[in-house]
Formats: C-alpha cells, structure tokens, sequence
C-alpha cells in the first residue's frame, strides 16, 4: 500500500509518497464537485434540447409561410 503523508498546514490534503500526487481527503468537497459537475451536464443537456426545439420550431415556421405564399 501506498504510503501518504499529511500536507503541512492543510490536513485535508495528503501527499503519495510513491506517486507525488497530492490528494484531497475532504469527502465533502468531493461531493459538491461531483454535484457541480452532474448539475453543467444536466444544463448542458436542457440547453441543447431548447436549441433542438427552437430549431423545429423555426422548420415548420418556414415551411407555414412556404405553403401559404403558394
């Protein structure tokens, strides 16, 4: 097993001795990124079906006024 060491003057952050990498041990922190992260895809998700609709939308706009000018 990997052996870790606490970062000075932060004790939410360790340190692999094997790696170097620095790790977060703040499992709150970790959930409200996780929950960030879930809350831009869901948006992301939201804005493209919008631009779907309003992409329809202005299909079937054009194609009204087509029949009706004929």
């Amino acid at each position: 097993m990997a052996q870790r060491k606490i970062v000075k003057n932060n004790t939410n952050l360790e340190k692999d001795m094997f790696t170097g990498a620095i790790l977060n041990r703040d499992s709150n922190a970790y959930s409200q990124v996780v929950k960030r992260k879930q809350l831009r895809k869901q948006k992301e998700t939201e804005l493209q079906d919008l631009k779907s609709q309003v992409s329809e939308l202005a299909s079937l706009v054009k194609t009204l006024t087509e029949k009706i000018d004929k």
